[in-house]
């Protein structure tokens, strides 16, 4: 299916927002549909390694589950694993956008968009490299001026998640104008920051306000199928002592973690989204790509 959505444009705070809701109205559907069918391999995968997790934790036990070094690997090698995963749909979320530009139409797959992710997998790993040790120089800085702005009474929390955002923004700009070939890896931070760094904080705000509205949107939905397992958990066994010990309670806990699972990749994936809308922004600032194909269209129109 065509989309009627501009990608090449300079766009402010309120068109920002306002064009992610038009986006995904456009696209919804498909979105879904093409997140579900990447995540089913990884989320089984999660559900598995979440049930073998909670039979070696034993809540009624008197000893610490730190002092369990068995659950200790086991609860390490979960996160492990859920940065890996966190990752691939990081750059699946990626290719998704770049597909749906390009095409500027919904006539793609689960497959093209696997393709792409390994077609590029070598400039994924290569800036992740230059993102890690960026970071590592930044850290004290950073962690400073984070740590300030806790202490600012009232608005110190907003503060601090806009300027993660902010953070998150820049990285991501950066990875797709080396990705998309405009800049070289160990110059597109720099590169990137001095393209956008009067827009910054309008591109953090605008994000941010995005994210606050999905969060809000996905913890009413995790309401639902939460009470359902909490009613069924309740109803079959009841909570008691012994709930975490029967292969039902620890069933109906995998299948809730990996519910919360699940609904933390789709606002992931749609923080990519928007984050794509900011990057084309930015990108169209900085070099107006769309400047030739308005004059042809001016021409079209005139000769009309």
């Amino acid at each position: 299916m065509e989309i009627n959505f501009e990608f090449r444009k300079d766009r402010k705070l309120g068109d920002i927002v306002q064009d992610f809701v038009n986006l995904i109205r456009l696209i919804f559907a498909h979105f879904i549909r093409t997140i579900l069918r990447l995540a089913v391999v990884p989320l089984c995968v999660m559900l598995v390694l979440i049930y073998y997790g909670t039979t070696k934790i034993n809540l009624t036990s008197d000893q610490g589950w730190l002092e369990n070094k068995e659950v200790l690997v086991v609860a390490a090698f979960f996160v492990f694993s859920f940065m890996i995963a966190s990752m691939l749909f990081y750059g699946l979320g990626i290719e998704y956008f770049i597909l749906l530009k390009t095409k500027r139409s919904t006539a793609f797959g689960t497959k093209d968009v696997w393709e792409g992710f390994i077609k590029n997998i070598r400039k994924y790993f290569v800036f992740l490299l230059i993102a890690l040790i960026s970071l590592a120089l930044l850290f004290i800085p950073l962690a400073a001026i984070f740590a300030l702005l806790l202490f600012v009474p009232f608005v110190g929390n907003f503060a601090l998640g806009i300027g993660v955002t902010i953070l998150g923004i820049w990285y991501f700009c950066a990875f797709l104008f080396y990705r998309e070939s405009y800049m070289e890896a160990h110059t597109a931070l720099q590169d990137t920051f001095k393209l956008i760094k009067n827009r910054l904080f309008t591109y953090g705000v605008a994000s941010y306000i995005v994210s606050f509205i999905f969060q809000a949107m996905l913890m009413m939905l995790m309401l639902v199928p939460s009470l359902i397992i909490a009613l069924i958990a309740y109803n079959v066994l009841g909570f008691n002592e012994g709930f975490f010990d029967s292969f039902t309670g620890r069933f109906l806990s995998s299948i809730g973690v990996t519910i919360l699972v699940l609904i933390y990749v789709i606002y992931y994936m749609f923080s990519i989204l928007v984050s794509g809308i900011i990057y084309e922004s930015a990108k169209e600032f900085s070099y107006g790509e769309n400047v030739y194909e308005k004059i042809v269209q001016i021409g079209k129109e005139r000769g009309a």
